[in-house]
């Protein structure tokens, strides 16, 4: 599960390195402030998504390498329009790997999906009304034309 810093932070490797070539950063390069609990998880949020290959890491540095599911999840989420908050949001992956954004703060998400129904429902009825008046103007169109066409 990638949060709005780990999406920032996939993002900022990938402009960073090329390919899936393995390369070496000071901490300082990736981070403001390292060793910070809230970049530490964020990196191994990254590793155990499977974004990014570790080959080792010390206190000052790290060699990494970002995989290809990080690159296409980078590509995909860039192409993404996420409507609502950011903040909230989450990225998951489905069963066939790819970014899903899940919105963390589900009342913001439950009122855009009434929004979506009212629209919907009254989009609904309105059909039904043009097709009842449109059935019987061409009815009545029909009838007419009969009539005098018998005559």
């Amino acid at each position: 599960m990638l949060d709005s810093k780990a999406v920032a932070l996939l993002a900022k490797l990938c402009e960073m390195t090329q390919g899936e070539k393995y390369s070496v950063f000071d901490w300082s390069d990736l981070f403001d402030e390292w060793p910070d609990d809230g970049n530490k998880a964020v990196w191994r949020a990254l590793v155990q998504q499977g974004c990014v290959a570790v080959k080792y890491d010390d206190e000052s540095s790290v060699c990494f390498a970002v995989t290809l599911k990080g690159r296409n999840m980078n590509e995909e989420l860039a192409t993404m329009n996420v409507v609502g908050d950011k903040e909230h949001a989450v990225v998951r992956t489905d069963a066939a790997g790819r970014p899903v954004m899940v919105m963390g703060n589900g009342d913001s998400f439950i009122s855009h999906l009434r929004k979506k129904m009212h629209s919907r429902s009254t989009s609904f009825v309105w059909g039904i009304i043009g097709g009842l008046i449109g059935g019987l103007i061409g009815g009545t169109i029909i009838a007419l034309i009969m009539h005098f066409a018998i005559k």
